[in-house]
């Protein structure tokens, strides 16, 4: 197999876009949708990565790194979030993404480009998400979304392309807390902390949810055993305890996705 057909089509359509602006932050779902943009638009394609508070510093550090590795004009922006999002209400996802899309439309129009892009795919658009009502109104393309590309035909083109197509999805850490929880930069640096832990012992997909001084850990429900494992399951605890959480306790259904809306 020397083509990916989807492939093909993404790039069909930069063909089409002009001068883009592509909202990047190194998962890989935009970082296909700017690897593609690069590829076809070259000099007149630019990523651009968010650093806020909400995003991790290693995040904002690989997105950097690795669009440096595979040849992408990029740039990161500081962006200061409004203090409503720190209030963490259910629309807060919409606040976030509503702030970010406007700034970088304006800095693309003050540049010159045309266009603004995200690597939202075709499943973010069927479970509903509120940030996706955001972009609608900012006039944010979707080129994924718009092909009918998911997340697992993402993988798979990545994968195609000779690029990290295994990268978990790290949503910003305010998903981390309950709405309403009034999120302080304490709470963000002991959950980063806490999960930073967790990669160090090998675990992939998981999450660290602070209730107060509770952590209720969620991971993959085939890495659940070894979690428990004697040993692993003391220096967990003691890390998190460390970090200043009173208890910790483990999510015995694993990690899925969206579970802090159900609180």
């Amino acid at each position: 197999m020397n083509e990916d057909l989807d492939l093909i089509r993404l790039e069909g359509w930069f063909r089409e876009a002009g001068r883009v602006v592509v909202a990047y932050s190194g998962g890989v779902d935009s970082t296909l949708v700017a690897f593609t943009a690069h590829r076809v638009l070259g000099e007149r394609s630019l990523a651009v990565t968010f650093r806020h508070r909400l995003v991790e510093r290693e995040e904002v550090e690989g997105a950097a790194e690795l669009a440096r590795r595979i040849g992408l004009n990029h740039l990161v922006m500081d962006i200061t979030l409004p203090e409503s999002v720190m209030e963490n209400p259910r629309d807060r996802c919409y606040i976030c993404k509503k702030q970010l899309m406007a700034v970088l439309k304006s800095f693309a129009r003050d540049s010159g480009y045309e266009m603004v892009v995200d690597g939202s795919n075709y499943d973010d658009f069927q479970e509903g998400r509120p940030g996706i009502r955001a972009l609608k109104e900012e006039g944010i393309r979707s080129p994924l979304a718009e092909l009918g590309i998911g997340k697992q035909r993402v993988r798979e083109i990545l994968r195609f392309m000779g690029l990290d197509y295994k990268k978990p999805s790290r949503p910003c850490l305010a998903t981390r807390f309950p709405y309403g929880y009034r999120i302080s930069p304490e709470d963000l640096d002991m959950v980063a902390s806490a999960e930073n832990l967790l990669r160090e012992e090998g675990f992939t997909v998981f999450r660290v949810r602070h209730l107060g001084s509770i952590a209720k850990i969620e991971v993959g429900s085939d890495e659940i055993a070894e979690l428990l494992q004697e040993g692993m399951r003391n220096r967990v605890v003691h890390g998190l305890k460390a970090l200043g959480y009173k208890l910790v306790v483990l999510d015995l259904e694993g990690y899925r996705s969206g579970k802090m809306d159900e609180i």
